[in-house]
């Protein structure tokens, strides 16, 4: 009888519910197989609140389960999430069993997650793209998932429990500028990662589509292993694990451009043609230094426009161990912008001096200076030729005797060799007022050798740099040689150990301090 009540309750809910919310406080909803029931919302709360379906459930809209409440599916229940608008799915600690993923809103945030969602059977990503927040879709250790598309995939942490390989849809959006513009524009992009543990483990993976966080990609103190180059400055996979992996495969997908357009994942320099497959590597990050794990060419598809590379190596993991694992290039190949360290400015009677230094350059052309009484609209001025391929320090200068106004905006726009352009940030000058200020800049910064120290405009000649441990101890002092102050210094610290320490500048009334880390 009681089974017959509860049919009949579906059943009513259809006629009453299609395109409302389902409410339920402390009751038990039973929607058994067979059972059409349409419906908007669902909101599943207090004690012995109870959500069971054994049938096929469309859900257009938002989806909450407050705990104690429960949610369960039967052998015969599926949910589609298929939405023309964004969704926010509260799971309240119960699970879903066969979920699909088909919202149709294209806002980059369909799916948007309140608390963690787990997964036990299957995770089908159609369409709409899931933005876990700081919460983390969960992969139950006999979960599927498809790898996603374009139009979906998980934007967010992402766990799963098990040693079988695994393919997490990773993805993400994000604003950057990669053309030069000063512009700042969206992307959206979907790159998953196969993990293959070596032991039943638990694997965290977020995809991000940035470098900020990420350690130096570039070649500075001893921080790439012998055979890399630099590594990707587009992207990483943040990864946890208690067992190393028996190898990783990266994917990238979408990355089909004109010749002269932005190539999303840095694999050549504007020319698809250009992309050599075999200079392409997986690294990961040891603490220290990016480590080459080296390309499998029977497990990849090393495609420019879409394709995927495994490891040939694997990926060691310690106990609750993070490491970072993106592309690495073995040689000078894949395209980088000159990483600007500096860009200031002295005055020198009714001219401007001014001065920049950059740490690593590839393919640079040179540099067009710029200048403007708005800082809207930007005129070339001149143009100093660059240093090419480089990997140290370099410094550049430019003396504008065309100053008729004291008040001015100046800028860097570097050009490579293939035409593409990257622009630095403006500076403001003002002769009439002020000198430019005191500046100190020391790279590279974590170091695992020599820092190199650079300051200009100071005060006086009369100069000192001291050295501190993290306990306040003098370990360094010196008189750096200061000329129209500037001064340029390198230090060798290789013994010194692994630790913070904090350089000081004291120059007349000016007082710098950096501080500095230094690896194993």
């Amino acid at each position: 009888m009681k089974k017959t009540v509860l049919v009949a309750l579906s059943m009513l809910l259809w006629l009453c519910v299609y395109n409302q919310t389902i409410t339920n406080r402390g009751a038990k909803i039973i929607v058994e197989n067979g059972t059409t029931l349409k419906f908007a919302n669902l909101h599943n709360s207090q004690a012995n609140g109870y959500f069971y379906y054994d049938t096929d459930i469309e859900v257009p809209g938002n989806w909450t389960n407050i705990a104690p409440a429960t949610f369960d599916q039967g052998a015969n229940g599926s949910v589609t999430l298929n939405g023309s608008a964004q969704q926010t799915i509260t799971s309240g600690g119960s699970s879903f069993q066969n979920l699909t993923i088909n919202n149709s809103a294209a806002n980059d945030n369909e799916i948007v997650l309140a608390d963690n969602m787990s997964i036990e059977s299957s995770l089908t990503l159609t369409d709409g793209i899931v933005n876990t927040n700081a919460n983390k879709l969960v992969f139950q250790s006999t979960a599927t998932t498809n790898s996603g598309n374009a139009g979906s995939f998980v934007h967010g942490q992402m766990e799963k429990a098990g040693a079988t390989q695994f393919t997490f849809p990773c993805g993400d959006v994000n604003s950057r500028d990669l053309d030069g513009d000063a512009v700042n524009e969206n992307y959206v992009v979907w790159s998953p990662m196969k993990s293959n543990p070596s032991a039943s483990t638990t694997v965290n993976v977020e995809y991000f589509f940035d470098n900020i966080g990420m350690p130096d990609w570039w070649e500075h103190g001893g921080n790439m292993a012998p055979t890399l180059h630099h590594v990707s400055d587009r992207e990483y996979y943040l990864v946890s694990a208690t067992q190393d992996f028996t190898d990783v495969t990266l994917y990238w997908n979408d990355n089909d451009h004109a010749v002269s357009d932005i190539c999303v994942h840095s694999f050549c320099d504007g020319t698809p043609a250009n992309f050599l497959p075999a200079d392409l590597s997986v690294v990961y990050w040891d603490g220290s230094m990016w480590v080459d794990v080296e390309y499998n060419s029977g497990f990849s598809s090393l495609v420019h426009d879409q394709g995927y590379i495994t490891s040939r190596f694997a990926v060691p993991f310690g106990a609750k161990s993070q490491t970072f694992i993106t592309y690495g290039s073995k040689n000078d190949v894949n395209p980088l912008p000159v990483e600007l360290l500096d860009f200031y400015f002295d005055c020198k009677g009714n001219t401007v001096v001014l001065n920049w230094i950059t740490a690593t350059e590839s393919n640079n052309k040179g540099f067009f200076i710029e200048k403007s009484n708005d800082a809207k609209n930007f005129t070339p001025v001149a143009f100093v030729n660059g240093a090419g391929n480089s990997n140290t320090i370099t410094e550049y200068s430019f003396i504008d005797t065309d100053f008729s106004q004291k008040e001015k905006y100046y800028r860097l726009k570097q050009i490579d060799f293939d035409e593409s352009t990257t622009i630095s940030n403006f500076i403001y000058v003002d002769c009439q007022d002020a000198e430019s200020e005191p500046g100190l800049v020391i790279y590279p910064n974590p170091f695992k050798s020599d820092i190199n120290i650079i300051a200009n405009n100071l005060p006086s000649e009369n100069t000192t740099l001291y050295i501190y441990n993290m306990l306040g101890s003098q370990i360094y002092q010196t008189k750096p040689g200061v000329f129209e102050g500037d001064f340029t210094i390198n230090l060798d610290l290789a013994k010194l150990p692994p630790a913070m320490y904090v350089v000081k500048v004291i120059s007349g009334d000016f007082v710098g301090v950096v501080k500095i880390e230094k690896h194993q």
